[in-house]
């Protein structure tokens, strides 16, 4: 689609994508994660649990109707529309039926297969109907559509398969009034975190500079969707440490795997981020791969903070603390955006995320100082993870003085990259961790 529609169809699309996760996340209303900690420890079996499921739907709902209000006040009294009406209103649409997703009911349940199965064939469904019906700039509704139907469809193969608890349905206002209550802290930290994280499209869109707002729209979209990868690993951890009493030792292996894991990606992103953008998007997107390059830095900051703040914090019931946090990464967040963005535009905002993103990193490993450190141990292979700039800077400089199709370099330079940077780990260093996971595979097998 950023060939297709071009950086600034893209960049439409940049606008609506931010302003929809700032209210999905207000809808969520902290269901996600309270519904997690209510639902973990068992599975669902009784009308209580049944009923206490589907009035938590029944808020979502509620604070949806709500969202799309402040949406459409904030979208139409914009003094410079960005896209069409239809486009406001198809994504007015999305917001209604976003939260039936349900995915913290499935996750509680460690209904993964499930989860695996929707994603695929409706993702499936997005990428073929694309290729099929939007061939130009001209045909950005089209893609909306295409969207508003995905979402649709999720949130219905959701309905489908909690109708074995709709029979238990009976409106109980002390129910709704008590899960009201325990949310506020969870909706609180979750509106936050996206605010803070959204605040920068948002506040380029108000400038009007399309094309540059779709060239910052693919660099973050690039990172970001990766992210999510991580983001929902995290959850599987939080759900298991739920269901157990917290277990450091697996604590430290989520947080091991998730640096050795990351931080290649970083760095991989960060010096091969022009056959990345010329690969992914084309040459009429080159002036993103500098922000690219910085964006790429999120993967050394963003699962690290996450481990904290989702798998220590929250396992710990330190959800008010979580709120000041994030309360003040909006304020900074705010304050580097509106100072950076005048001086320096998109490549402002992409150092006001570093920076709030930085701070919210160092904020929580102090938070959780007493209950997880770390150790020695942890700080080797985290050293250790680092190898691998030095690495693909080599290869990237070597790479560099070939003419080769942007596909091709990155065929070789990610695998000559990832072999040496293994060869030193497994052979140099004989990393214990690595050592691990080969013989937990093993015996897998």
């Amino acid at each position: 689609m950023t060939r297709t529609l071009g950086p600034a169809g893209y960049g439409v699309l940049g606008y609506y994508e931010s302003l929809l996760s700032v209210i999905v996340v207000w809808a969520a209303f902290g269901v996600p994660y309270y519904g997690l900690r209510l639902l973990s420890k068992t599975t669902i079996g009784d009308a209580n649990q049944s009923n206490a499921v589907l009035h938590l739907l029944l808020i979502n709902f509620c604070m949806a109707l709500v969202g799309l209000v402040g949406y459409l006040v904030y979208v139409l009294l914009k003094p410079m529309q960005i896209g069409p009406w239809q486009v406001t209103a198809l994504y007015g649409f999305i917001i209604l039926v976003y939260m039936f997703h349900a995915d913290w009911y499935f996750q509680s349940q460690e209904q993964y297969s499930f989860l695996v199965k929707r994603t695929f064939y409706l993702r499936l469904y997005v990428l073929v109907s694309s290729v099929l019906l939007v061939h130009s700039e001209q045909h950005l509704m089209r893609y909306v559509v295409i969207s508003a139907i995905n979402y649709a469809l999720i949130a219905m193969s959701a309905g489908w398969q909690l109708r074995t608890l709709f029979r238990y349905w009976r409106w109980d206002p002390p129910l709704f009034k008590t899960l009201l209550k325990a949310l506020w802290p969870f909706a609180l930290l979750g509106l936050l975190g996206a605010v803070y994280i959204s605040l920068d499209t948002i506040l380029l869109a108000r400038l009007g500079q399309v094309v540059a707002l779709g060239h910052y729209s693919v660099a973050a979209k690039i990172v970001r969707l990766g992210l999510n990868v991580f983001i929902a690993a995290s959850i599987v951890f939080f759900v298991r440490l739920f269901r157990t009493e917290v277990d450091k030792s697996l604590q430290a292996d989520s947080l091991l795997l998730t640096l050795h894991l990351s931080i290649p990606i970083g760095a991989l992103l960060f010096f091969f981020a022009e056959p990345v953008i010329r690969f992914v998007s084309g040459d009429h997107y080159l002036p993103a791969v500098s922000i690219l390059q910085w964006f790429s830095l999120l993967w050394v900051i963003v699962p690290f903070h996450d481990f904290f703040n989702i798998q220590v914090l929250m396992v710990h019931h330190r959800e008010k603390a979580l709120v000041y946090l994030y309360g003040a990464a909006c304020i900074m967040s705010l304050v580097l955006n509106l100072v950076l963005v005048n001086y320096w535009f998109t490549l402002g905002a992409v150092w006001a995320i570093l920076i709030t993103e930085t701070f919210v990193l160092a904020a929580g490993i102090w938070l959780s100082r007493g209950y997880f450190n770390l150790s020695r141990g942890i700080l080797l292979q985290l050293a250790s993870c680092l190898l691998i700039f030095p690495v693909a800077a080599g290869v990237r400089y070597l790479t560099s003085k070939y003419q080769w199709p942007p596909v091709v370099e990155l065929t070789i330079g990610i695998t000559v990259s990832l072999l040496v940077y293994a060869a030193i780990q497994w052979w140099l260093l004989k990393n214990s961790f690595w050592k691990k996971l080969a013989a937990a595979a093993s015996r897998r097998a």
